[in-house]
């Protein structure tokens, strides 16, 4: 990462993240303030704030006892990794988005699939309900905040166990709420809104 004192006549290429730089990062995502990331001196410690259900991402993260002696898998890995074509999927690469999350009918026909597409251009599904889960991991006019390419992703790091500390159950409840009612409540008496479930879903994937 650049510094504020760069000599600017000879720039060197930014180092690979570590684990613990991409620990870090994973928190900024979240929203974690610069104070907070300069006072953790670990992996784990930076793992029990990020790596958490939706509950347990609202209370004191800055231990690990809430876990136990093992530490949560947290391992997730972004959209952008899950939709390159050479990367092998826990599930069919051909299960809609409703086969795993309900998603009304938009009402027509769904646009027809090409056998493929120039350009580097893709299928453009125009809902929830005509989407692939591949589909749902390129951007969508119709996904606000991306909440549904990082739902997908989240679902594919939890089939192929990179991550446990949430489950398909979270995930669909997550996701029924903000659809049906426009929020999702995480605990009694905290409601997020479509852009904070997006910021959270975001934030345990690199």
């Amino acid at each position: 990462m650049a510094t504020e004192h760069q000599d600017n006549d000879k720039i060197e290429p930014a180092p690979s993240l570590t684990k613990r730089g991409a620990a870090r990062r994973r928190l900024a995502k979240a929203g974690m303030g610069a104070g907070v990331l300069a006072t953790l001196e670990s992996k784990s410690a930076m793992a029990s704030m990020v790596c958490r259900s939706p509950s347990g991402s609202l209370s004191d993260g800055l231990s690990t006892s809430h876990y136990g002696p093992k530490a949560p898998a947290c391992g997730g890995l972004s959209p952008g990794y899950w939709k390159q074509p050479q990367h092998a999927w826990p599930v069919s690469r051909d299960l809609k988005f409703t086969d795993v999350f309900y998603a009304a009918s938009p009402g027509t026909a769904c646009p027809v699939r090409a056998a493929s597409y120039d350009n580097g251009k893709c299928y453009e599904p125009g809902s929830y309900f005509c989407a692939k889960l591949e589909d749902m991991l390129n951007p969508q006019p119709f996904d606000t905040n991306k909440v549904g390419m990082h739902l997908v992703a989240a679902y594919l790091n939890l089939e192929q166990k990179l991550i446990d500390f949430i489950d398909l159950n979270d995930l669909k409840t997550m996701w029924s709420e903000l659809q049906t009612t426009g929020r999702y409540s995480p605990t009694a008496g905290v409601y997020w809104d479509n852009a904070q479930v997006a910021n959270y879903l975001a934030s345990i994937h690199d």
